[in-house]
């Protein structure tokens, strides 16, 4: 079979690698669809450390079984499927608990040395796999990784009824984030990121208010809109200037969540939370159940997902696209690789 493997910083090569066996446990999944994360691209250019070559990226993807081990009763070949990438232990305090997404001995596919999605075919655990409902995308069933990551944030929150809310990055996860905020009944969402043409996907998925840094006074608006400050900020980002931005807006009292995880150190004003009693939350992956949940959200027609799709290429296209979104991304949101 072939997949897109990453050699080292900048090196990625489709090619023919050894086939893969399963287990009695186990399913093949001949995959149709995947998406390039960011930290996808973050590893590619061997930034963050959780790439280790030779490997194969890929945790965002969606296909169709092709092979059952012999205990496997809950899908069978031909069954349209879609994953969640987190394996856990099932056994540690965490699991026990339902916090998948904390277990101490996680894996997750296209991480560090674990072989990720950006092939002809991976062997996937029967437990973590979902059925992809018949009105779901192959598409749309790769996104449900990301939109959990997002829900979980907005979960992490609290109740967003009658609350105004800042979204702080229009990416994948902040665009994500701000459409569950919208359906989770926040009165007013709020956007901000450098670039307008995400702020108008922003807008197409639910956001009342844009707001780009660059040409915006964001304090001013915030202000004149929200009564001083917003009730809930989520950041989507993880670098210095969009933490502070979401202390900054919020208001006395106020929560602050932070999804992104870019920067591993990052400077922040103390004294504003401190004095200001803003709580500061943080926000990892998703639990397996709330995987699920995201899906049936999907399937039930109450998400949009396709503004943020920008571009669906072949799998062989995979190194001309990762250099692309490395060096010179332009509008491009999320982009999938797919096989015929």
């Amino acid at each position: 079979m072939k997949a897109l493997v990453y050699h080292g910083p900048k090196e990625l090569a489709w090619e023919e690698v050894p086939d893969i066996e399963i287990g009695p446990a186990d399913v093949r999944i001949r995959v149709k669809a995947v998406g390039i994360c960011g930290s996808d691209v973050h590893g590619y250019l061997g930034l963050t450390g959780r790439r280790n070559p030779p490997m194969i990226m890929g945790h965002e993807f969606s296909g169709v079984v092709e092979e059952t081990g012999k205990s496997v009763s809950s899908v069978a070949a031909g069954d349209r499927v879609t994953v969640q990438p987190v394996q856990f232990c099932g056994t540690c305090s965490f699991c026990a608990q339902g916090l998948t997404n904390l277990c101490r001995e996680k894996q997750l596919f296209g991480v560090l040395s674990c072989n990720g999605a950006m092939a002809d075919c991976i062997r996937v655990p029967e437990h973590l796999i979902y059925p992809l409902p018949e009105q779901v995308s192959y598409e749309a069933g790769a996104l449900v990784e990301a939109a959990a990551v997002a829900y979980r944030g907005v979960k992490t929150a609290g109740s967003l009824e009658g609350k105004r809310v800042l979204v702080i990055g229009a990416g994948t996860i902040g665009l994500l984030t701000a459409s569950i905020a919208r359906m989770r009944g926040a009165e007013q969402v709020f956007v901000s990121d450098l670039s307008d043409s995400r702020l108008k996907t922003a807008q197409a998925m639910g956001a009342d208010v844009v707001m780009n840094p660059r040409n915006d006074n964001l304090k001013e608006i915030v202000a004149d809109a929200a009564g001083g400050g917003v009730d809930i900020a989520l950041e989507a980002v993880g670098i210095t200037p969009s933490a502070q931005q979401s202390i900054e807006l919020v208001k006395t009292g106020g929560t602050a969540v932070w999804i992104g995880n870019s920067s591993y150190m990052i400077e922040i004003p103390m004294q504003e939370v401190v004095t200001r009693e803003i709580r500061i939350l943080g926000s990892y992956l998703y639990t397996h159940q709330e995987f699920g949940e995201v899906l049936e959200m999907i399937g039930s027609g109450a998400m949009n997902l396709q503004p943020m799709i920008s571009l669906s290429a072949d799998m062989s296209e995979g190194p001309e696209l990762f250099r692309r979104l490395a060096e010179n991304p332009g509008d491009l949101i999320k982009v999938l690789l797919t096989n015929a």
